[in-house]
């Protein structure tokens, strides 16, 4: 396709070339569902991804082939463990060939917005956050600090090919103006609250739902309802398994990776969500609430922009046990002022008819702004 074709289609996204690029199609959480959503509104799009797991991942039963780099040939156990891949991870982001689109958006919390279009296509990314292991890390260890600081560099670099940027929370649009001195507009994550509705049901304990990962602070919330004698049911699966397996007790449960079906079942069940750990948006909190559960969580981050604190749920600060086991106190003695219909109306506006309509006014808007830019 020759330029002027190419920009005489910008105003239709059903007929631009288009490649959606995440980070790492290895497990499925919060982001990988966000961009399942993006592939359903855009199904003519190649999808690539910095490596996976798979050749291809199903979506509706239909089969969809991911392109990856050259990662993709290293040893399965070496890709197991992410942070023997950092350094490299600027660089494959860099050698896709996307030459071909008229279009590129990346989905990413690491470094899948370092890629490289021809000048006049637009790149743009929907940013889950800015990239957590290099801005918010610390180490002592001088081989360390030198390795942070080039991969800051990297990412700070990465982040000005992007042309125009898309944020999941207020939270994530002001660290991407910190870290990258970027403006975003915000378009939260869909919520399919058609699924997670509220049942009358036995509330019988207190949730977690997460990836069994060090960031999700699960150990906090087994070590609370452990001591107040509260049952609790995790689910979830990831690396931290077997530490949190030994901290359990009389009260707790782990059930693992459950299907979507178990997972609104124990939403409806439970007597509230607990979130211990800063979350850029919280897509198990507005599940959640969609159930008609409330919420109790750590008060930084996007739970601040899903949760009223009194009406449907608690925020509390700081990040420690004693004020997590404080929050659960007050919670208690209130237990009844959390009406189900509230916190389902509280999240209507994450809807997943919400997110795809402004998803793809943003991208016609982009666009459409480039074709005019171009044809001046």
């Amino acid at each position: 396709m020759c330029y002027g074709d190419s920009m005489s289609k910008m105003g239709d996204l059903s007929k631009l070339r288009i490649a959606l690029v995440h980070d790492e199609l290895v497990r499925r959480g919060g982001a990988e569902r966000v961009f399942e959503a993006m592939v359903r509104l855009l199904p003519q799009a190649d999808i690539y991804a910095l490596y996976a797991g798979h050749p291809q991942f199903i979506l509706d039963g239909q089969p969809h082939s991911i392109r990856t780099t050259f990662l993709q040939r290293l040893p399965a156990w070496w890709r197991r463990h992410p942070r023997r891949l950092l350094p490299l991870l600027p660089y494959a982001a860099e050698q896709i060939d996307l030459s071909a689109y008229d279009l590129v958006v990346s989905s990413s919390s690491g470094f899948a917005k370092g890629l490289v279009t021809r000048a006049h296509i637009p790149h743009v990314c929907y940013c889950h956050t800015p990239t957590r292991y290099v801005w918010e890390a610390h180490y002592k260890r001088l081989p360390s600090m030198a390795l942070l600081h080039v991969l800051r560099l990297a990412d700070f670099a990465a982040a000005q090919r992007v042309d125009s940027w898309l944020a999941n929370s207020e939270w994530t649009r002001e660290r991407i103006a910190t870290y990258y001195r970027k403006e975003s507009e915000v378009i939260y994550p869909p919520i399919d609250t058609h699924y997670f509705t509220p049942q009358k049901s036995s509330r019988d304990y207190f949730l977690c739902v997460g990836r069994l990962s060090r960031a999700k602070k699960f150990a906090q919330a087994i070590s609370v309802c452990e001591k107040l004698e509260l049952p609790l049911v995790i689910v979830g699966e990831g690396p931290e398994y077997t530490k949190l397996r030994r901290l359990t007790g009389k009260y707790t449960r782990l059930v693992g990776r459950v299907d979507r079906a178990t997972l609104r079942q124990h939403y409806r069940q439970a007597r509230a969500l607990l979130q211990p750990a800063e979350e850029d948006f919280g897509m198990a909190s507005a599940e959640a609430l969609a159930c008609g559960t409330p919420v109790i969580a750590y008060g930084r981050g996007g739970a601040a922009e899903i949760i009223q604190t009194g009406e449907t749920g608690i925020l509390y600060q700081p990040a420690r046990v004693e004020a997590l086991a404080e929050a659960l106190r007050q919670f208690l003695a209130q237990e009844g002022s959390f009406p189900p219909e509230a916190c389902q109306r509280s999240v209507l506006k994450f809807d997943t008819a919400e997110f795809s309509r402004h998803f793809l006014a943003a991208l016609e808007k982009i666009v459409g702004e480039w074709e005019t830019a171009m044809l001046q």
